[in-house]
C-alpha cells in the first residue's frame, strides 16, 4: 500500500503541475480570439475591444487564473465557460460530445494494434531467427519511425481518391437513419481506426519482442527446457504471459500517446472527435475549449495511469 499511495501522490503532483499548463500555454501563443475573430470579419478597433471585454481577456492574468482554478475546483463537472466558437455551448457539453467518436477510435485501434502484435510475437518466439521474425522486426521498426500523417494521407490517397471505396473525409452522412446510418458512420471509420492501428502496432510488437527475449533467458526457462516442454508450450505458458507485465504498466501511459496520435488523424481525416475540437480551439484561440480539453485528457490519462499501476501491484507480486 506504501508503494501505491506514494504513485498516487506522485501523479497527483503532476496532474497538479499539468493543470498550470492548461491555463498558462494557450496564453503563450500570438493573439487572442477577439484579434482572430477582428482578422476574419475585419472589425474596428472598439469592437475587438469589445469583444475582448466579453471574453474577459482584459482581466489582470491573476484574476484569470483565480477564476479557473475556481471553476476547476469549485464545480462538478468543471466549469470551463462558453467556447468563443460554439456559443453559447459550454466547453464540458462540448468535449463529452466528442469523446465518445474519439474513444471509439483509440479503444478498436488499440485493441487490434495488441491484437496483432501479440499474434505476432507469439509466431516470432517460436520462430526465432527466421525470415517472419526478421520481417516483422523491420516492418514495425519502420511503422514506428513513420509519421502518422504520411500514413493517413497516403490511405486517403489509395482507398478514397483514387479507388473511391472509402469516404474521403467527414464521420457520418446526417441525413441517413437506422442502419445505413450506422454503415456510413463504420464506413467514414475504416481509414482512421487503420491508421490509429497502424501507428501504434511496431511500438506494441518491439516492446512484446523485447520482453520476450529477455524472458528467454530466465532460469525458470531453463529449468522448462529441462523438464522436456515443447517450444510451444513454453512460449505460450511462460515467455507470453510474463512478457505482458510491461505491457500493462505502458498502456495506461500509452493513452496519452494514443490521444496525441488521433489528434492527428482526425485533423486529416475531418474526423469530429476531440482532437478536431482541440485543433479548433488552437486555431481560434479558444481558451475555455483549449483549457477543458487539455483538463480532461490529462484527467483521464492520470487515471489510466493510476489503474494500470493497481493492476501491476495485483498481477507482479515482485513490487510488493
Amino acid at each position: 500500500m506504501g508503494y501505491l499511495r506514494n504513485r498516487i501522490i506522485t501523479y497527483a503532483i503532476i496532474w497538479f503541475i499539468a493543470l498550470n499548463f492548461d491555463f498558462i500555454l494557450p496564453r503563450i501563443a500570438p493573439g487572442n480570439a477577439a484579434e482572430i475573430l477582428a482578422n476574419g470579419g475585419r472589425l474596428p478597433a472598439l469592437q475587438v475591444q469589445q469583444l475582448e471585454q466579453r471574453f474577459g481577456l482584459l482581466q489582470p492574468v491573476t484574476v484569470q487564473y483565480l477564476l479557473f482554478l475556481k471553476g476547476v475546483f469549485l464545480n462538478f463537472p468543471p466549469d470551463f465557460g462558453f467556447s468563443y466558437q460554439y456559443f453559447p455551448a459550454s466547453v464540458s457539453q462540448l468535449f463529452f460530445q466528442r469523446l465518445p467518436d474519439t474513444a471509439f477510435l483509440i479503444v478498436i485501434g488499440l485493441a487490434l494494434a495488441m491484437t496483432l502484435s501479440y499474434l505476432a510475437a507469439s509466431i516470432s518466439s517460436l520462430r526465432r531467427g527466421g525470415k517472419f521474425e526478421m520481417g516483422t522486426l523491420y516492418t514495425s521498426v519502420a511503422l514506428q519511425g513513420t509519421p502518422v500523417y504520411w500514413f493517413s494521407m497516403v490511405l486517403l490517397w489509395i482507398f478514397a481518391v483514387s479507388l473511391k471505396l472509402l469516404p474521403i473525409s467527414g464521420q457520418v452522412d446526417a441525413s441517413l437513419e437506422g442502419f445505413n446510418y450506422m454503415l456510413s458512420f463504420l464506413e467514414h471509420s475504416i481509414l482512421p481506426m487503420s491508421v490509429m492501428t497502424i501507428a501504434t502496432f511496431g511500438q506494441w510488437y518491439l516492446l512484446l519482442r523485447g520482453s520476450s527475449q529477455q524472458i528467454l533467458q530466465s532460469d525458470y526457462i531453463l529449468a522448462a527446457k529441462s523438464r522436456g516442454l515443447s517450444e510451444e508450450t513454453i512460449a505460450r505458458r511462460y515467455v507470453l504471459r510474463n512478457s505482458l507485465l510491461p505491457v500493462i504498466s505502458l498502456a495506461s501511459l500509452f493513452l496519452g500517446n494514443m490521444i496525441s496520435i488521433a489528434v492527428l488523424v482526425e485533423t486529416v481525416f475531418g474526423y469530429s472527435g476531440v482532437g478536431d475540437l482541440f485543433v479548433d480551439g488552437v486555431i481560434n484561440r479558444d481558451y475555455p475549449v483549449l483549457e477543458g480539453s487539455f483538463f480532461y485528457v490529462t484527467t483521464i490519462v492520470i487515471i489510466g495511469a493510476v489503474i494500470g499501476e493497481i493492476v501491476l501491484q495485483r498481477l507482479d507480486p515482485r513490487i510488493k
